[in-house]
């Protein structure tokens, strides 16, 4: 359980955290100092190779590749000179704030939740080519095995153009939180929970483009209205799929969902409970150009952490309760 509080953070960030912060906070002044001049010889160079393609009616082609050249040096070199910082900061405060949260927590700044986990939740129909992520939390939250970490999934696309050339390019399954944690009770089917848009867009049209989406198994119709309003649920078997998502868990997923302010996916397969969250900012990263020292910053970094790990109270995971209904089905 997640006993840590708001006022609990305050605490610690003036007791402890802030410490770390300003020591992190020369550094960043310094490699922050570096950055600027980086842009400056940047935009520099661009601006001089746009002045004699001017001068001298060159054309705008020298122009472009001046300045996709220029930018992608810059772009290696600004995450070099920031590499050691970061991976200091992920050290030193996130590991930091994980330990506050919960001291039997492991912390692994450039590890992340592995493909096969992310297929075997089944939550997205397509695998991803490429995966990378970080920031990865396991442990145990009372009963609980939980793993999470950030993730990005991509998949490649190629395409020929008219002269020949073959062009790949990577368009995104998936970007955001994704955790996993242990149901004790193994399945025989999957159940797939999704944000249901296509309900509240379309109504009876969205109910029908539902009904033969194959790829998911079959929709499971539930007996909470607003449930069915905000997501829709796939599966392998309809008593099974009704028999996971009690009364009570669809309302713990309601208001996870209120909670959150975001749009949720989620999964029950085998012996596990897979949820995944978009989120369009980087988690976990601290800004060069920002100050480190101020409270919001940490405080924002506690609460995506709190978010995660709450998923276990959220749900009620700890409760165990689906077990006695389990063995129903296996009679």
């Amino acid at each position: 359980m997640i006993s840590r509080t708001a006022s609990d953070f305050a605490h610690f960030f003036v007791t402890d955290l802030v410490k770390e912060l300003k020591r992190l906070e020369v550094r960043r002044r310094t490699i922050l100092g570096r950055v600027k001049i980086l842009i400056a010889v940047t935009a520099g160079v661009v601006g001089v190779s746009v002045a004699v393609v001017v001068a001298f009616g060159l054309g705008m082609t020298p122009v472009f590749v001046t300045g996709v050249i220029c930018i992608g040096g810059a772009s290696a070199l600004y995450k070099y000179l920031i590499s050691d910082y970061v991976r200091d900061f992920k050290t030193s405060v996130i590991g930091r704030i994980v330990r506050f949260i919960d001291p039997d927590l492991v912390y692994c700044a450039e590890g992340h939740i592995s493909p096969v986990e992310f297929n075997s939740g089944r939550i997205f129909t397509q695998r991803p080519d490429r995966m990378r992520g970080d920031d990865l939390v396991q442990g145990k939250i009372g009963h609980t095995n939980i793993r999470f970490s950030e993730v990005h999934a991509e998949r490649r696309t190629q395409s020929t153009d008219g002269q020949g050339h073959r062009r790949e390019r990577y368009s995104t399954i998936f970007k955001g939180l994704f955790f996993k944690a242990d149901f004790n009770k193994k399945f025989y089917g999957r159940t797939v929970v999704l944000p249901d848009s296509a309900e509240r867009l379309f109504g009876s049209v969205g109910s029908f483009l539902q009904s033969v989406n194959r790829s998911r198994g079959e929709v499971i119709r539930m007996d909470n209205p607003e449930f069915e309003r905000y997501f829709v649920v796939y599966g392998d078997d309809q008593i099974e799929s009704r028999y996971v998502l009690s009364t009570s868990l669809m309302q713990r997923i309601l208001d996870f969902r209120q909670k959150t302010g975001r749009r949720v996916y989620m999964s029950f397969v085998d012996s596990d409970v897979f949820v995944a969250i978009p989120y369009k900012r980087p988690l976990f990263e601290p800004s060069i150009f920002s100050r480190l020292t101020s409270f919001k910053g940490a405080h924002e970094h506690f609460e995506d952490l709190a978010l995660a790990l709450g998923i276990v109270d959220d749900l009620n995971l700890n409760t165990r309760i689906w077990v006695g209904v389990g063995s129903d089905l296996e009679n």
